[in-house]
């Protein structure tokens, strides 16, 4: 059994570039026999949208209408229309794009010979059966209306006049002292002084007297 699995493997692995250059066989021509007349790249999409093509090719095998997601990386196709057999050369299909969410889309119409497949893009389909169509609005800038002009206003303008002060004489402070005051205060000064010091006089006469008489 192991040998088996080794021999399937070992196999697989032998024919797989021979796989790759005989997938890488069959070409793709441009667009250049094959057109899609409508709808235009960046067209808005809505309900069920007629497609509109035309074909110059020598005995067609099939045609195919596909559809993809512009931001689908594995471009994966989705398939609308496909005939085989008697081709006409003019394509009119129909698509519902009702059933599909909205967003951007990606049409293609390929068409295969015996040699070669031919086909044919129109990117940037914009679906928009559910939500709000983007429309390029301009912002209008407002002016005033002549009314609406303020008439100029008149600035009051301010002028210093000089202002004389007359100085008035101050009423007669009764805390204040003059020189007579001082005069007096230093003379009643002195009769107590000398009172005190005639005191004392008597005072220290009396008792030396007294102790002598002792």
């Amino acid at each position: 059994m192991r040998s088996l699995l080794f021999f399937i493997s070992l196999l697989a692995t032998l024919m797989y570039p021979w796989l790759i250059v005989n997938a890488q066989e069959t070409t793709i021509t441009p667009n250049t026999q094959v057109t899609i007349l409508s709808p235009s790249s960046g067209q808005i999409l809505q309900g069920t949208i007629l497609i509109l093509g035309e074909i110059n090719i020598e005995e067609p095998l099939s045609v195919e209408l596909s559809f993809s997601y512009t931001d689908d990386r594995r471009e994966t196709w989705f398939i609308i229309h496909e005939v085989e057999g008697t081709i006409p050369r003019e394509i009119n299909f129909e698509w519902d794009t009702t059933t599909i969410t909205d967003g951007q889309y990606t049409l293609r119409l390929l068409v295969r010979t015996d040699q070669d497949q031919i086909i044919a893009f129109v990117p940037g389909l914009r679906v928009r059966n559910y939500s709000a169509i983007e429309t390029n609005t301009l912002v209008p800038t407002s002016t005033p209306a002549p009314a609406d002009t303020h008439a100029p206003t008149n600035t009051a303008t301010m002028t210093q006049t000089p202002v004389l002060f007359t100085p008035t004489p101050l009423p007669p402070n009764p805390a204040q002292i003059n020189t007579r005051d001082i005069g007096m205060s230093i003379g009643k000064g002195g009769i107590v002084v000398i009172s005190i010091f005639a005191i004392l006089g008597i005072y220290q006469y009396i008792r030396n007297r007294n102790r002598r008489d002792e």
